[in-house]
């Protein structure tokens, strides 16, 4: 049972299960990792160097600050959710990987073997998009 009280536990698996039969596993994993390189995508703008380093403090110095803030997050994440598509694409290139991957089991990421096959991947993968990266980022601030 959630510890959240607002949190329907019954709802909320219907929902997932909903997502699955609709995106299937692979989806359920291509918003797990859309969400950590989102998450990642967050942290780099916080250590910005800039003077003004906080992407939100930066958008709602603006008028238009709110609308902004929304339309850069749904960017954000729209580019995070390719991304995410072309990782598990690579990830599934692995065969123990892509069996965790069919499983739907994200638990099984935390296995030691597995854990490091994935974070190879992110490496692998955060290499080759460097620079896309970089300029994405650039835009963003």
């Amino acid at each position: 049972m959630s510890e959240d009280p607002f949190v329907d536990d019954e709802e909320a698996e219907q929902n997932i299960q909903e997502f699955i039969e609709e995106h299937g596993n692979e989806g359920l994993f291509v918003v797990y990792f859309r969400q950590f390189i989102f998450s990642f995508i967050i942290q780099e703008l916080k250590s910005s160097d800039d003077e003004i380093n906080d992407i939100g403090t930066q958008l709602h110095l603006s008028a238009d600050g709110d609308q902004l803030l929304k339309d850069q997050r749904e960017q954000m994440l729209e580019r995070c959710e390719h991304w995410a598509q072309d990782l598990v694409d690579h990830l599934k290139e692995d065969d123990v990987v892509s069996e965790v991957i069919e499983s739907g089991d994200i638990s099984r990421l935390e296995d030691d073997d597995i854990e490091e096959r994935v974070h190879q991947a992110i490496h692998e993968k955060f290499g080759e998009w460097e620079t896309l990266l970089e300029t994405f980022l650039e835009d963003l601030e």
